[in-house]
């Protein structure tokens, strides 16, 4: 089965990278620069989760993939926004191995405008801000355009008025509770860190599931049996691999991650990891991983101790059950749909997901 889930993920990594790459949208902004901060995280490729999703959401109630290619491409560039408005929040300087759109502006504008740092700084923030408001209006767009391959106005009507209110509010409150984090005097709990988690992280992915069983049944009813137990299997996956995600940021190999490591203690992020480890450790251990928060560098030492205390306090370990469970709930949710290719294809994808070297 791993070599037919490769195999599956790469045709449409292959259909969503040649309609992105071909699709006219872009080609009329102006100036330059804008245009080509818009297409680039979109051509530099990735996962295609959420495509992935639509197009087998599609399959697995019976539905052809190939009438949801619009809408797989759609939550990927409305996917490609929210990374570079993250990354400007975030003060991110990487993605996916690469410079990340406001540095690459930043650099660009550098050169071409002779700024001082400060001004380049400003542009390319400017510029990234902007790229990605296009990039929504983009993503809505190619969206409406889903009756050029059949699929009724009813459903695609219903589709953009989801992603307009659902998943835009969300979606932006999850992230805004992620920033508001940062601010507070006292930690948020639990239950918070889980909300935003399922805001910023699943709600997208629980979208694209519900729409490919939409399109696949042709229906604007998204509360049908079929279209809720896809949507609750991709939110179930999101939280798991959030999860996992939060894991390979504290002991994953950088270069693949794509991003430096503890990235999340540097910007005094409550993961669900921090919060296991500030309920299991000693005083002493609480108050020095503390300290580790907000530092400028983190050099192998650092990391190491940080590692060392999540590993012995238990966290670590409690983490990866989490996201064990989320899975294994992902996994319920699929046994409401009839069994067949695209079943087992979400089936090996939850694994695969997880399955991370964590």
């Amino acid at each position: 089965m791993k070599n037919q889930l490769q195999k599956e993920l790469s045709e449409v990594c292959g259909t969503i990278n040649d309609f992105i790459f071909s699709d006219s949208f872009p080609e009329s902004l102006a100036p330059e620069l804008l245009r080509d901060a818009v297409r680039l995280y979109p051509l530099r490729g990735g996962k295609r989760i959420r495509p992935v999703l639509v197009m087998w959401a599609c399959g697995a109630v019976g539905g052809d993939p190939a009438k949801a290619v619009n809408a797989a491409a759609a939550v990927e560039i409305y996917h490609n926004w929210t990374l570079v408005h993250d990354d400007i929040i975030d003060c991110d300087e990487l993605r996916r191995g690469s410079a990340t759109c406001h540095i690459e502006l930043k650099r660009r504008a550098a050169g071409r405008f002779e700024l001082t740092p400060v001004r380049a700084k400003k542009f390319g923030t400017d510029f990234s801000i902007l790229a990605g408001d296009v990039q929504q209006a983009w993503a809505m767009d190619v969206l409406l355009r889903s009756t050029e391959r059949g699929v009724s106005c009813e459903t695609v009507n219903m589709m953009a008025r989801r992603m307009q209110s659902f998943l835009n509010r969300e979606l932006l409150s999850g992230e805004a509770l992620d920033v508001e984090f940062e601010y507070r005097r006292q930690f948020p709990g639990r239950d918070e860190v889980m909300n935003m988690i399922r805001g910023k992280t699943g709600v997208l992915l629980s979208y694209s599931a519900e729409c490919g069983a939409m399109i696949g049944l042709d229906t604007a009813d998204f509360e049908r049996t079929e279209v809720r137990a896809l949507s609750a299997f991709a939110g179930e996956v999101g939280y798991a691999f959030q999860l996992c995600d939060d894991l390979l940021g504290v002991y994953g190999d950088e270069e693949t991650f794509g991003k430096p490591l503890c990235s999340d203690f540097r910007e005094g992020k409550p993961t669900i990891l921090f919060i296991e480890a500030m309920e299991r450790l000693s005083p002493a251990g609480k108050e020095e991983l503390f300290s580790l928060m907000n530092l400028e560098r983190y050099g192998a030492e650092e990391i190491a101790r940080i590692q060392t205390l999540l590993e012995e306090c238990g966290a670590r370990e409690a983490v990866v059950r989490q996201a064990e469970c989320s899975s294994a709930a992902a996994l319920k949710s699929l046994t409401k749909l009839p069994a067949g290719k695209y079943r087992s294809l979400l089936e090996a994808l939850a694994e695969s997901l997880l399955n991370r070297n964590v």
